[in-house]
């Protein structure tokens, strides 16, 4: 059994293994996008350019979609591996004997950076306006508690030690970071203020160049803390609460792509300032 699967893979027995084990991250990944895809691109092509409005069906097409990770995560993991498989995968949320720190790291990084970026937005790229101005912050809190268990099944769960049992802990986070910014580019379009000819440039830098530092931290996370999918949960968790309630800046043009890369800032010296620090756990 290699690293990777004690701490988090499972082995590949039975039949069903030998049919789907070397395709399951194809499996899960092709699963993944065309359920969350479908939902979210009616509201892509729907979306006016003064962004989209919300309302209850944009919030639940969003939630339901938000969940394609980790139910493709827990298919495919039955596909493979059967009911016992599906029980492993579940079982990684349980582990909760951490140090206080690590669940420091886990719920209040991702604040801070957010906040970061924040002072940084308003200096430079206009005024700020939190996203969730229009629903309640219980509801917002809620969402990304969902957000994060529809994502961390599939992201950190299913797919990194299978990553990691191919390339180092860098290779895998920003593979990951990459997969898991694209996957969410949607997302990231509808959520825009308004839509133009530099929001494409925006998108991307909110979902694949965001993600992918995210995703670095996040996997040096998991690593030094044996594969705790429930500290994964907790950073998705605060990552998503942070992108819907603290404030940013309502810009459009090319100060959209600014206020995006401003975003991004902070998190990338935060990854930076960790390849280097903790070099040798990478």
């Amino acid at each position: 059994m290699t690293r990777a699967q004690r701490l988090g893979g499972t082995p590949l027995p039975g039949a069903l293994s030998r049919r789907f084990g070397q395709a399951a991250v194809a499996v899960f990944l092709v699963g993944t996008f065309v359920w969350a895809w479908g939902l979210w691109g009616f509201w892509v092509g729907a979306a006016p350019p003064a962004g989209s409005p919300l309302s209850p069906a944009l919030v639940l097409t969003a939630i339901a979609g938000g969940l394609a990770p980790s139910l493709a995560a827990l298919a495919t993991t039955w596909l493979v591996g059967g009911a016992g498989a599906v029980r492993d995968l579940l079982d990684q949320v349980t582990r909760w004997r951490h140090n206080f720190g690590w669940y420091a790291v886990a719920l209040f990084l991702a604040p801070a950076l957010a906040l970061v970026s924040a002072g940084l937005q308003a200096v430079f790229a206009g005024p700020l306006a939190a996203r969730a101005v229009a629903f309640p912050v219980e509801l917002a809190l809620a969402w990304a508690l969902l957000a994060a268990l529809g994502g961390e099944f599939g992201w950190r769960g299913f797919l990194l030690p299978r990553l990691q049992a191919r390339f180092d802990i860098l290779g895998a986070a920003l593979a990951i970071g990459l997969v898991w910014g694209l996957w969410q580019l949607p997302a990231a379009w509808i959520g825009l203020p308004a839509h133009d000819g530099w929001s494409g440039a925006a998108a991307l830098i909110e979902g694949p160049v965001l993600l992918a530092g995210h995703a670095i931290v996040m996997s040096w996370l998991w690593n030094r803390t044996h594969g705790s999918l429930l500290l994964m949960v907790f950073y998705h968790f605060a990552l998503a609460a942070s992108a819907m309630l603290i404030p940013a800046a309502v810009a459009t043009g090319p100060a959209a792509v600014l206020a995006a890369g401003l975003a991004a800032v902070p998190v990338w010296l935060a990854a930076f300032a960790l390849l280097i620090w903790r070099r040798q756990d990478f």
